[in-house]
């Protein structure tokens, strides 16, 4: 909502695009049906309506929770919003950095205090790293 449709809404004045919409050209009582109520007369114009998207976009930014808007029922809009949820997590989530953590050299308690064991890197399926290591593994730790 930018701030023209806030000053619109708070001055009681509607949006240029709901002055050209069929529905205010009909009767409402067709676009908020009972509970239960057929929606089909207001989803047939709607379907006619040249400003239809605006008209959805309105109702799923405003969180309209009665009437057809846009074509679609309250119903209808709510699972918009959630695919449009679960959508924007599934971005979030593939946008997050993959982190991969690398084994920290091991330190061998029976070595001098000032020397460790640094393990070769390990081919998938082969021996543990400690196994592998030989005297030419060790290397000097700042104490």
């Amino acid at each position: 909502m930018d701030g023209r449709d806030y000053l619109a809404d708070l001055l009681g004045n509607v949006p240029e695009w709901q002055v050209r919409a069929l529905c205010a050209q009909t009767d409402p009582e067709a676009f908020f049906p009972e509970k239960g109520g057929s929606t089909r007369d207001a989803k047939r114009i709607c379907a006619r309506c040249e400003v239809k998207e605006n008209c959805l976009q309105y109702a799923l930014e405003h969180d309209e929770r009665f009437g057809i808007w846009g074509g679609l029922s309250e119903r209808e809009r709510r699972k918009i919003k959630r695919q449009a949820r679960e959508a924007a997590r599934r971005r979030a989530e593939r946008a997050m950095p993959v982190v991969v953590c690398m084994p920290t050299p091991m330190i061998n308690p029976e070595l001098e205090p000032q020397t460790a064991l640094v393990p070769e890197p390990m081919p998938v399926g082969s021996v543990l790293a400690e196994e592998r290591s030989t005297e030419r593994d060790r290397v000097p730790v700042a104490a």
